[in-house]
């Protein structure tokens, strides 16, 4: 349709990925991927399990079939693939919880909006809702929350082996998270080294915590659970703070704000551990194994965030800087998941 060179070819696919990502979401949002758990089926059975009309929802499944993501037998029969079991949603978290959360309609409302926010310099997500993205996704659409928090947890549970056997958490008597929503990657270093943990997140975010962290075993007296703002105060007591993707959300002044109120936190042989994905520099490949691309995910925290972003080795290093900390090493976990590791200058 737009060509055969490479070039024509490559753009093409850029061109139809929001085809395949919607078509992706409403297969998965009808369950189809945990129907196909038990056995192959009719399209007609599938159909009357999702309350959607034959003819229209074989267009859609025939068109995933070709893509990988189910098999098509003989007599409109689908079944599951490796790819469509990766998306089922009714068990731990999954790839299809983080699927349903980035291309939710909301998400797509807001990416509507890039355009003009990019001359009015004001969120696309709160123009397209007129609220900010934690307003309207943990305070006032429950499922939309729990979308969010199960897609977390899930890049936390894929990033975990790779990112413990390249740094030791069991050098800290105390790791506090910061930003950690309801737990899951401080449950997980509490676990493996022994340590105490404190989370920390806004009042809101951690509500669930408690329960969330006894459902993985944790004891209530392995990790205390704080409520606060990052931007004010932090709690005192932990030999090293983690954030995981925390400092993206926050815009320059902001973000050295909340490094300040790490420094303040810790004692003088404390540490900070920031967990993220880099942008890389000019010249480097753009996208890491597990096909991560940063630089466009960058500007998906740009729709979503006032003034957060993906960085780049050097932009966290300064922010650090500027914030009484340097920076002690760069660990990559062999993930699209980076360890830098700063200690409170002298």
């Amino acid at each position: 349709m737009l060509g055969t060179n490479s070039a024509s070819n490559k753009l093409a696919k850029m061109i139809y990925g929001y085809w395949q990502s919607q078509c992706l979401y409403i297969a998965t949002n009808l369950g189809i991927p945990n129907l196909l758990q038990s056995g192959a089926m009719t399209v007609e059975a599938i159909a009357e399990k999702t309350s959607t009309k034959v003819e229209t929802l074989y267009v859609l499944l025939r068109a995933l079939a070709h893509l990988g993501v189910f098999a098509e037998k003989p007599g409109r029969v689908f079944a599951a693939t490796e790819l469509s079991e990766l998306l089922v949603t009714d068990a731990e978290p999954s790839l299809g919880h983080f699927l349903l959360h980035i291309t939710e309609p909301p998400m797509w409302d807001a990416w509507r909006e890039l355009g003009g926010s990019l001359k009015t310099g004001e969120v696309a997500f709160e123009r397209a809702h007129g609220k900010n993205f934690y307003e309207f996704f943990m305070s006032e659409n429950p499922d939309s929350k729990n979308l969010f928090n199960n897609a977390m947890s899930y890049l936390t549970n894929q990033a975990i082996d790779s990112l413990f056997e390249v740094y030791d958490f069991g050098q800290f008597d105390t790791v506090m998270d910061v930003g950690g929503n309801r737990g899951s990657l401080i449950a997980h270093i509490v676990k493996k080294f022994g340590c105490k943990g404190i989370l920390f997140d806004l009042p809101h975010e951690v509500e669930i915590a408690p329960a969330f962290l006894a459902s993985q075993g944790i004891d209530s007296d392995a990790v205390q659970v704080v409520g606060g703002n990052a931007l004010e105060e932090l709690p005192k007591g932990a030999s090293a703070i983690i954030m995981k993707y925390f400092l993206s959300v926050f815009n320059v002044e902001d973000a050295r704000q909340v490094i300040t109120r790490c420094r303040e936190a810790l004692p003088p042989q404390g540490k900070v551990v920031l967990l993220q994905t880099l942008v890389p520099p000019r010249g480097a490949p753009v996208e890491y194994p597990d096909g991560t691309i940063p630089g466009l995910a960058a500007v998906q925290m740009m729709v979503t965030n006032p003034g957060g972003y993906w960085r780049t080795e050097e932009e966290y290093k300064e922010l650090f800087s500027t914030s009484g900390f340097q920076l002690e090493q760069v660990i990559h976990t062999g993930t699209s998941l980076t360890v830098m590791e700063f200690s409170k200058k002298s």
